[in-house]
């Protein structure tokens, strides 16, 4: 019987990794084919344990070649092709093959795999990548390119269908790229390709991918930009892979902001991967942005879910998040979410020394060695003798002698390794009794091999003769240990005072030698090293720096003083204003930002530190805090926390005067006040004096005078003394003028009561002939949910994007009035819950689709969310009537919906602006559509909307849909994905951003006015 799928592989020199592919491989792969180019190893023998023939190909320096040759000994209907470094897990590969068996063979040729590169020197990275691994056995298909070889097909299209396979492969290893030496030999075989077939994108790709692996990270940078502007199309996997490592260049390059910009704009491409998100938090740490770093990666935490998309490494998808987050939290000193983070990172990738030695760090500070020890088993650490080694090498690091010793006990008592940590242990303790015996009974190769496990190095042996042993033998033999010069220099220089002619050679080294004694909590043998660092030029500052580290702080200031100030780094400047800072000294602290940032110095801490001194007060201080600010923004535009210190300083600096201010807030329904009430409440947190404006003129009319009567009752309820209110009637009839008046939408009875008016929209996506009407030309400015309403109403400068205020207690999770709600509606705990939420009016599909709503109770709890329109005008006085005769929860009440949105698992509108609070809500959302709705026109937010969400027209069978949990599950990643292209200000401070935009616009009334829209204005509104 012919194959269903045959193995194809191309070997040289695998005798470390070859049994682990073909074992993988062996019981579910029908034929393997091995091709060897040349092994000198037992490779061949190895393989010839799985396979009946070994096929021998002399190698052409064309990987194409040999694979192609490997492809013609295959008898199977399809080919799969691994490397002898790769692997997998034989119930995915078994899955696969079935589900390549019930594909439609005759609508693709070949199938794309997940890659898990393992990178590191334990594995500790993952790197993926996608491949086309898998291809149907034909004459016309097969491999091109003399390296990074590319399957194709001579008479026509590849057509390409994914596969659920996940090889894993180990070739990026540390220890094997420095072994197989891949990247020259790659290097060669590109430019060879280069020079025959051209320079294609995809080339300068893979030439940069060598050049940086090789160090040359300038070099590997001009390719991969070349790489990106000859990309054929987005859809090439390898593109978006081709972004993260221009992105990597230009960190490693420290070209941070350049980064920045490309995260940006990739992300507005890729919006379902995590990796530009992650890496901006990445950047934002190097740029010592943590408050930034946080909100990025706690938001990818957050919301994982919408991050599925893969480009380079699931770690930056989750380990990484809560790795950084981990050491970002024990910096700050917040212990308790650094562990919870770390402990995260560690249950996904065991092999992360960072984040352990972060964990054993706070633990050790913060408990007992019992309990540090109770915690480790408890948490699953420690279930092998190699977990031990690892964690007693950690104890050692962090100079804990006495759990180390705990642990030390659980080795064999005769292991060099335990004999290595013993000697290691005495030392850091002060004593050299075991290194003695060691020089007296070991020999010098015992010596070297114990160097060479990686307990001890020659530092550690160099300052244990400085401080115990004094045996000028010792130094020599350690120089004869190493080959390095500079190291010989160091032994040469430190013990027998002969200063190197070139002492920049060792001054590395010699900071590092310091930097051991701090580690291992021995200062007077600091101080007995460090007194030879006269014959180094320039070194205080970094002397400094260590000694900050390890909070030797008051040494570390004599250091910093004996420097220029003209000489000192950001660095220097930065841990002269913690240290004042700390010492109660603000006035100094001020003076040394001062000089800083008159310096040039550009960290970041420098103008946060500025900002959040400014704010807290404890001083006058002499700066100009404007241009401080003005300069950090310049330099960190976007910056989130800088942003934060910004508005709260022109809160305070407006204190003094915003008293004077008077805001009208124009209502004509209740629902309106809670469009404002956000605003409202920074404004009055700034000591602007707010008025609710009512249009009492409702009241005049039988259609809305319940409305009216119903905003009455509600204003005379209203729990708050801190604003007053007013009717429209009131106000014109006294010609009062309000420094502001804040309205949802023109209505003439705005006109003349306001110098200067703000238009805060209550809808997004939706009615926009409406929404986008002439009348704005009333406003000043118009606040705008998105960058989507501000361009389609920015007049010169009179929009600004702040959110939805409406929706600030949501996103803040801060619902005041949970459970008053739930007390308001009898809820089956048993059932789930359905909000329907209609519109009014002659769009209202409450008179199509009320009975089959009704007929949903039997399932479900539901519950009427009334429009204010169906609530209380006239006209709808029948649907009211009806809604209310046939359900038992109906609410009207605008105040329940916010909570409502927590309750339920269904949304079920029409037309209504609930649409869009659904979708920012994260709400399984089921559209209905009337008999009589009208048709929406493309490229219109009413269209984006009904794109996005489950429409169901007359005769469809809601409880059908209901049941279709996957059908919600596609709906929601897709409003996720699509929802970010129109809005985004998710933070909860909606309501501030517009205040100050107000309070803006109230300070700048003397400046130039916008003569387009002033001249709109008096023809279309004026008489």
């Amino acid at each position: 019987m012919k194959p269903f799928v045959s193995l194809c592989m191309i070997v040289k020199n695998e005798e470390k990794v070859l049994e682990r592919c073909l074992s993988s491989v062996k019981d579910v792969i029908d034929e393997i084919i091995v091709v060897d180019t040349g092994s000198t190893d037992k490779t061949k023998e190895i393989a010839a344990k799985y396979v009946n023939h070994v096929y021998h190909y002399d190698w052409n320096d064309s990987f194409a070649d040999a694979r192609n040759f490997a492809q013609s000994k295959a008898t199977g209907e399809w080919i799969l092709v691994m490397d002898a470094d790769e692997y997998v897990d034989s119930s995915n590969l078994e899955s696969a093959i079935q589900e390549l068996k019930s594909f439609e063979i005759e609508t693709f040729d070949a199938c794309e795999v997940k890659v898990f590169n393992f990178t590191g020197n334990y594995g500790e990275t993952i790197v993926q990548n996608h491949s086309v691994r898998i291809f149907r056995n034909l004459p016309t298909i097969g491999y091109s390119r003399s390296v990074h070889e590319q399957v194709t097909r001579t008479d026509g299209e590849l057509r390409i269908k994914s596969l659920g396979l996940i090889l894993y492969h180990s070739g990026y290893l540390n220890n094997v790229v420095g072994t197989k030496k891949k990247n020259e030999r790659n290097t060669k075989l590109i430019e060879k390709q280069m020079s025959i077939t051209g320079q294609s994108g995809f080339d300068y790709f893979n030439l940069g991918n060598e050049l940086l692996s090789q160090g040359l990270t300038e070099k590997a940078l001009e390719s991969y930009i070349k790489a990106y502007q000859k990309k054929p199309d987005f859809r090439f996997s390898w593109v978006s892979f081709c972004l993260i490592q221009i992105i990597n260049c230009l960190y490693v390059l420290k070209r941070y902001q350049d980064a920045l910009n490309v995260i940006a704009d990739a992300e507005n491409i890729y919006l379902e991967s995590p990796d530009f998100k992650c890496f901006k938090a990445i950047i934002y740490v190097a740029q010592n942005r943590s408050d930034d770093a946080i909100i990025e990666l706690e938001s990818l935490l957050d919301h994982t879910d919408q991050y599925q998309q893969i480009v380079t490494s699931v770690d930056f998808k989750e380990y990484r998040p809560h790795q950084m987050l981990g050491s970002i939290y024990k910096d700050k000193g917040n212990y308790e979410k650094a562990v919870f983070h770390l402990v995260k990172a560690l249950n996904l990738n065991q092999y992360c020394y960072r984040s352990l030695l972060n964990l054993m760090e706070i633990l050790l500070e913060t408990s007992t060695v019992e309990e540090v020890s109770e915690f480790l088993h408890q948490n699953g650490f420690i279930k092998s003798s190699n977990d031990v080694i690892k964690f007693i090498r950690v104890f050692t690091i962090l100079a804990e002698t006495e759990i180390a010793r705990k642990y030390l006990k659980e080795l064999d008592q005769a292991s060099d390794l335990r004999k290595s940590y013993e000697i290691k242990i005495d030392l850091i303790e002060g004593h050299a009794e075991s290194l003695t015996y060691f020089f007296e009974k070991e020999t010098f190769e015992d010596l070297r091999a114990m160097i060479e496990n990686g307990v001890i190095d020659i530092y550690d042996l160099l300052l244990a003769d400085i401080a115990y042993l004094k045996d000028k033998r010792i130094p020599v033999l350690l120089s004869n240990l190493t080959n390095e010069e500079n190291i010989k220099e160091l032994i040469n220089y430190v013990v027998f005072d002969n200063v190197p002619t070139n002492t920049d050679m060792i001054k590395d080294d010699f900071l590092a030698l310091l930097e051991k004694t701090l580690q291992m909590k021995k200062y007077d043998l600091f101080e007995m090293i460090v007194s030879k660092a006269d014959a180094f030029k320039n070194i205080d500052l970094s002397i400094g720096h260590l000694l900050f580290r390890f909070d030797y702080q008051n040494k570390a200031k004599e250091y910093y003083e004996k420097v220029d100030p003209h000489l000192y780094d950001d660095k220097t400047f930065i841990n002269l204003v913690k240290y004042y800072k700390e010492q109660g000294d603000f006035k100094l602290a001020s003076e040394w930002l001062i000089v800083a940032i008159s310096f040039g110095k550009t960290d970041y801490r420098l103008f946060e530190n500025a900002l959040e001194m400014h704010l807290e007060g404890n001083e006058t201080y002499l700066w100009d805090i404007d241009q401080i600010l003005t300069i950090g923004i310049q330099l960190y535009p976007g910056s989130p926390k800088l942003l934060y210190l910004s508005n709260k300083i022109h809160q305070g600096n407006n204190s003094q005067t915003s008293s004077e201010y008077i805001v009208g807030f124009f209502l004509e329904t209740t629902q309106h006040y809670f469009v404002y009430e956000s605003i409202i409440d920074e404004l009055v947190k700034q000591g602007v004096n707010c008025h609710l404006v009512l249009n009492d003129k409702y009241g005049d009319t039988p259609e809305t005078q319940n409305m009216f009567n119903d905003l009455l009752s509600f204003i005379g309820n209203i729990d708050r003394n801190d604003i007053e209110a007013y009717t429209i009637t009131a106000i014109k009839d006294s010609q009062f003028q309000y420094d502001c008046m804040v309205s949802c939408y023109y209505s003439a009875w705005l006109n003349d009561v306001a110098k200067v008016h703000v238009r805060t929209p209550y809808g997004l996506l939706a009615k926009e002939y409406w929404n986008y009407s002439w009348w704005n030309v009333f406003y000043d400015k118009i606040l705008c949910y998105s960058e989507y309403d501000a361009s389609r109403l920015t007049i010169k400068d009179n929009c600004a994007v702040v959110g939805v205020p409406k929706f600030d207690k949501w996103f803040r999770k801060e619902i005041d009035n949970m459970d008053q709600v739930k007390q308001k509606f009898q809820l089956d705990e048993s059932k789930e819950t359905i909000m329907y939420a209609p519109t009014y009016g002659h769009l209202s599909s409450i008179d199509d689709w009320l009975d089959e709503i009704k007929l949903l109770e039997e399932y479900y709890n539901v519950i009427i969310k009334l429009h204010p329109g169906t609530a209380h005008r006239e006209s709808e006085t029948s649907r009211r009537n009806k809604i209310m005769n046939n359900f038992n929860n109906v609410t009207g009440d605008p105040r329940d919906l916010i909570p409502l949105l927590e309750i339920v698992d269904y949304v079920i509108t029409d037309t209504s602006s609930m649409i869009f609070e659904a979708m920012i809500t994260q709400q399984n959302i089921l559209l209905l559509n009337p008999v009589n709705n009208p048709p929406i026109e493309e490229n219109t937010g009413e269209h984006f909307l009904r794109s996005n969400v489950i429409n169901l027209n007359i005769g469809e069978n809601i409880h059908e849909y209901l049941m279709n949990k996957a059908l919600f599950e596609e709906q929601g990643k897709r409003i996720a994905k699509e929802l970010q292209s129109v809005y985004n200000l998710t933070d909860g401070h909606s309501g501030s951003r517009a205040a100050q935009e107000i309070i803006t616009l109230l300070e700048n009334r003397s400046t130039e006015p916008n003569k387009f829209l002033l001249s709109l204005r008096q023809r279309i509104f004026e008489k």
